[in-house]
């Protein structure tokens, strides 16, 4: 049963075998797992399901009713870096480009090495990632879906000598309608409410929406459940409190809400909760053709590529919804008016990377997390020196121009001469309009306490009945989009907590 506003407003009590905070990728696994396993299992979710209604080309407003912070999250530090995750029944599932992508080899020995996490090397997670894989219906990009966008990105791509191809994505019959971020309006998208949620409702989960949790509850040195507040989805008002009770407490909240869970609760993993955290960094490229693409045609992000030049970065096509492509792309007054009249020539082609960057993450009175991010500067001479075969790209298959929106290099590059700026050494991280939605490590899992405050088995030392199974305890970047890493190893986490095979 999926209790909404209406029937939680009034605040309540519950008891069950195993409470899960968060209903996104790591969630709503660990709730069908649980559930399967015959636990009574409770999921509280701090947003609402997302009104089939609201899923418009409006993306500001979806945002502010359907993203933490109305999609104005931040990183500080080396510059001021939105991050974007979704407040919903769902999460960031509802509102990504559903990219899944197996974790690269190469990351899962680095990560066994470095933190003594050989369960990674078997295969068990292999099979983990199967059944991800097959309950999300996980396809390459039908070319039919991709639109000139799309064709013109791996066009561009190869013609950088960059191998591309449809990107793999949980969608069922996509329409290329180019609506991620606004929920798919089609229903095609295999995001976790409707892959995942509802098996763990067939067996008897219960789900509560609107119910923010800010602690956890704990008797001497074990978690006995959570408490928190109702929220109304629209005026963001406190109505009452709630609790849910459980010998399991299980934490999916992401990145930014399980540390802070953790330090608003007492619990601090001798200093090491918050105290990392890695992202993926990156940039984009622009390209206005002489013809007609009409971008809002075509699968979200239908093709990419991993660089076989640059350990850790990868290419992908990229379109949102226009206004807030204007907006984060655009210039301002006269020129911005000009530049709205190219937009329909546009194609976009995006690098994301695994850079060696870190920060932390810490908890504001008000509940919410600060965060604060450091980019060496070697980090951002890379990223910029993978951009540069994308731009040449767009200006080899018939771009008239490109833009980058970086600060300080040309508005426009009409040429491959005037393509030497972007490694010319003077870009600096602020200077970049850049966005940062895979992050990671924020609770590192390792076999060393020193290193992290969760075990191997994703338990939080130091307090029973309590795990963490998101994203946050990624050892670093996962070098790929993380959705397919997170569902995959909180499949194999809390079935081993339910007494599942694995």
């Amino acid at each position: 049963m999926i209790e909404r506003f209406d029937s939680v407003r009034q605040g309540y009590a519950l008891e069950a075998d195993a409470v899960v905070v968060g209903s996104g990728a790591a969630g709503a696994v660990a709730a069908a797992n649980l559930a399967e396993a015959g636990l009574r299992t409770v999921v509280v979710e701090a947003g609402p399901p997302v009104d089939p209604s609201d899923m418009s080309r409006d993306g500001p407003r979806f945002m502010a009713r359907y993203y933490w912070e109305g999609g104005l999250r931040m990183l500080t530090g080396s510059a001021p870096i939105p991050t974007m995750q979704g407040r919903c029944l769902g999460g960031s599932t509802v509102v990504n480009s559903a990219i899944m992508l197996p974790l690269p080899r190469w990351v899962r020995e680095e990560w066994a090495a470095e933190e003594g996490l050989p369960w990674l090397l078997e295969p068990a997670l292999d099979r983990a990632f199967e059944r991800v894989f097959a309950r999300c219906k996980v396809a390459p990009t039908p070319m039919t879906v991709m639109g000139r966008r799309n064709e013109l990105a791996l066009e561009a791509l190869a013609a950088a000598g960059i191998p591309a191809g449809p990107l793999p994505r949980a969608v069922e019959g996509c329409e290329g309608a180019a609506d991620c971020i606004t929920g798919c309006a089609g229903g095609r998208k295999q995001s976790v409410d409707r892959s995942y949620l509802p098996h763990a409702l067939r067996d008897g989960a219960r789900v509560m929406t609107c119910s923010e949790v800010d602690g956890i509850l704990t008797e001497g040195a074990r978690a006995t459940g959570v408490t928190g507040w109702v929220v109304d989805p629209v005026t963001r008002e406190r109505t009452a409190r709630f609790s849910v009770r459980a010998p399991k407490v299980i934490l999916a909240a992401g990145v930014m809400a399980s540390p802070v869970l953790l330090l608003r609760s007492g619990i601090r993993g001798g200093g090491r909760v918050g105290a990392t955290l890695y992202a993926h960094i990156g940039a984009g490229a622009m390209g206005v053709m002489e013809e007609v693409v009409d971008p809002w045609i075509g699968a979200t992000q239908g093709v990419g590529a991993i660089s076989a030049e640059i350990r850790g970065m990868k290419y992908e096509s990229l379109w949102a919804a226009t206004n807030l492509i204007a907006a984060r792309w655009g210039a301002l007054g006269a020129r911005f008016y000009d530049q709205l009249q190219d937009l329909r020539h546009a194609t976009v082609v995006v690098v994301v990377y695994r850079g060696a960057v870190h920060g932390r993450v810490r908890a504001r009175r008000n509940g919410l997390p600060a965060m604060k991010l450091t980019i060496p500067q070697s980090e951002i001479d890379t990223t910029m020196r993978g951009l540069r075969p994308a731009v040449e790209g767009l200006l080899a298959v018939g771009a008239r121009y490109v833009t980058t929106s970086i600060h300080g290099l040309p508005k426009t590059i009409r040429s491959p001469a005037e393509v030497d700026a972007l490694v010319s050494g003077r870009v600096r991280a602020r200077d970049i309009p850049m966005t940062a939605n895979h992050v990671f490590g924020s609770c590192r899992m390792s076999a060393d306490p020193r290193r992290g405050p969760v075990d191997p088995e994703g338990r939080v030392r130091g307090v029973d009945g309590l795990w963490v199974v998101d994203t946050s305890v990624f050892p670093s970047g996962s070098a790929v989009n993380p959705q397919a890493t997170c569902m995959a190893v909180s499949d194999l986490l809390t079935r081993r907590i339910g007494g599942l095979t694995t």
